[in-house]
């Protein structure tokens, strides 16, 4: 179900340092490279390669589809990774984030964390959202623990590839303080 929020969606962004900035068409070929790269790709749910005409299609899906918001993710002016809300549920307040980060000089320090608080804020600040979930792979250590660190818990450990996470505001209210006070950006 869509909702007609606005004809600027998803807008843009800037918390932390971070500027998330609408996936646009001239962005959206960079976008498929970023996510094609094996050190992206074997993190995703769907490992397949993806091709221009597919990048394209989705892309083209994307326009006026108030319930998934893409954005290319800024950090000091450069294009680092892709943050997302996708299944965003206006009427339950509910949402599934994603983000990578392309760049391998960004992602092991506060600069992921800067990406999600930004993307957390908006979900719950601007949507008004409540609750947001996510699936994480086991094996995926950084990712859970990352998850963790913001507030996340596991909900369905059932499965012995995906672990299932959410988080509430509060949640992640208390788990931002320590490490947003460090954010200088």
């Amino acid at each position: 179900m869509t909702h007609n929020i606005s004809s600027n969606w998803p807008p843009s962004y800037t918390a932390y340092g971070i500027t998330l900035s609408p996936l646009s068409q001239d962005m959206i070929e960079t976008v498929r490279k970023w996510r094609n790269a094996p050190q992206i790709a074997d993190l995703m749910l769907d490992k397949s390669h993806i091709t221009a005409e597919q990048q394209q299609a989705w892309f083209d899906g994307l326009q006026g589809d108030t319930s998934r918001a893409y954005w290319v993710t800024h950090f000091k002016g450069e294009p680092i990774g892709i943050a997302s809300l996708i299944n965003i549920c206006h009427n339950s307040g509910q949402a599934e984030p994603g983000m990578y980060v392309y760049p391998k000089q960004y992602k092991n320090n506060i600069v992921p964390f800067c990406i999600g608080f930004a993307l957390n804020d908006f979900a719950f600040e601007q949507l008004k959202l409540t609750m947001l979930f996510g699936k994480i792979y086991s094996d995926n250590t950084a990712s859970l623990r990352f998850h963790k660190k913001c507030g996340y818990n596991e909900y369905d450990v059932s499965s012995s590839e995906l672990i299932k996470v959410n988080l509430t505001v509060s949640d992640y209210q208390i788990a931002k303080k320590p490490i947003a006070r460090f954010i200088r950006y």
